[in-house]
């Protein structure tokens, strides 16, 4: 695993490598607050050369941010990943990601110039038009981050803390990382804290910055869905999972060829919980993409 940063109009992305050396066949885009080296368990065994960028106000990125009460769709994100492989990716790729991740990396499937080789999107948040279409109207996005449970416990959540040590035993087994191996919180925290002076540490997402992101909703994945290539499968997850049963159909036939798959039994977060079962799905993506 080498740490990399590349420069983009605005700013640095940083990006995590791994598998062996080569061009990349996967770029991997992680979810709401977490940030690239969180999914190193399901990245590293690949087998194949992946680059997992750090999303824009998350992880080692040095991006700037917008002013978060103006913040309304997950576009900015879309076009830093599509401006990514513009600039550094010169073959055909598998594009992959997790909820937040996931609907970015179908946002900038209409703008990264035909490198979309194939698809893997776990849980994308894939809403109905009425919030999506809301969400345009600060007033409904600051209901929302009063209302939804997620926003609401973001927005308030702790962002110091004494050392790596200290926010590990806070986090441990709670949460959205309830069912996460010590393991993965450990890479999850590897890659999304900052040093302080006097040993001290940050979260380098800014908790206000996530929680505005989940209001964030007005961005129309339906019809960017149509950009994706015929290998291209989206999981959906039963539990906490952010669609239903119409969105996904909605979804389906947005599809030029691509799949919509529904589990029951699974939670939004189990590209961590299952690391397996993700890791089959984004083996088979890329094998039926013949990169290599």
């Amino acid at each position: 695993m080498i740490r990399k940063s590349y420069a983009l109009s605005d700013g640095e992305i940083s990006a995590l490598h791994f598998g062996p050396e080569g061009p990349a066949q996967m770029i991997f885009c992680h979810a709401n607050g977490f940030n690239a080296q969180t999914y190193r368990a399901i990245l590293d065994p690949l087998g194949v050369p992946v680059i997992a960028l750090d999303l824009r106000g998350h992880g080692q990125s040095i991006l700037p941010l917008p002013d978060f009460k103006a913040l309304s769709g997950f576009h900015i994100f879309g076009d830093d990943i599509a401006q990514f492989i513009r600039l550094y990716v010169t073959s055909p790729v598998v594009v992959a990601g997790h909820s937040m991740g996931a609907v970015s990396a179908i946002l900038a499937a209409r703008k990264q110039g035909g490198m979309y080789a194939g698809y893997a999107g776990f849980d994308p948040v894939t809403l109905p038009d009425a919030p999506r279409l809301l969400s345009r109207f600060e007033w409904f996005r600051q209901l929302t981050m009063r209302r939804f449970a997620l926003a609401r416990k973001a927005g308030s959540r702790r962002r110091e803390f004494d050392s790596h040590a200290a926010i590990f035993d806070r986090y441990q087994g709670r949460g959205a990382f309830k069912s996460f191996s010590d393991q993965s919180l450990h890479d999850y925290l590897n890659g999304g804290l900052t040093a302080l002076p006097a040993g001290r540490v940050e979260l380098s997402c800014d908790p206000l910055w996530e929680q505005a992101i989940y209001a964030a909703q007005s961005h129309n994945i339906y019809k960017a869905a149509t950009a994706l290539p015929a290998n291209s499968r989206l999981i959906y997850a039963e539990k906490f999972g952010p669609s239903t049963k119409s969105t996904r159909a909605k979804m389906q036939r947005n599809l030029r060829g691509g799949t919509c798959e529904f589990y029951h039994g699974k939670g939004h977060f189990f590209p961590i919980e299952e690391p397996d079962f993700a890791i089959e799905i984004l083996k088979d993506v890329l094998a039926k993409a013949k990169l290599s």
